[in-house]
């Protein structure tokens, strides 16, 4: 059996898309305490602090989605599919590290650790690695 077709593999991807959809639900819900987890400097007046909020909740929502997209490729679509938006969420996570790494100037780890995982558990699922 290759190693593509490993039978553990949908559940492995369940559990990043269901960290993707748990830090969704938190950045959507409670903003603020989120907006504190990425080390950012923490917004002086009330018009930044609202403005923060909306943005957060935005990223929140792409978290959201890219954890039920993660869902539905696995128990819905395809391997190739589910690999894919594997692939696409640990690029998210890479983009999300170098921004933070660029505003806070540490941080960049909490983003690449599960996201070069992801990335490489795609890259199984669709029958590249493996």
């Amino acid at each position: 059996m290759p190693l593509s077709r490993h039978p553990v593999l949908p559940w492995v991807s369940t559990f990043f898309g269901t960290v993707c959809f748990g830090f969704g639900v938190a950045y959507v819900f409670y903003p603020r305490p989120a907006f504190a987890t990425f080390g950012f400097p923490y917004p002086e007046t009330p018009a930044d602090l609202e403005l923060m909020d909306a943005v957060i909740r935005l990223f929140g929502m792409k978290d959201l989605f890219v954890g039920f997209a993660i869902w539905m490729a696995t128990w819905g679509g395809s391997r190739k599919l589910a690999g894919a938006m594997l692939t696409a969420g640990s690029v998210c996570a890479t983009v999300d590290g170098y921004v933070v790494k660029s505003v806070a100037g540490t941080g960049e780890w909490n983003h690449w650790g599960y996201g070069s995982v992801m990335g490489m558990l795609g890259l199984v699922i669709m029958g590249i690695l493996g």
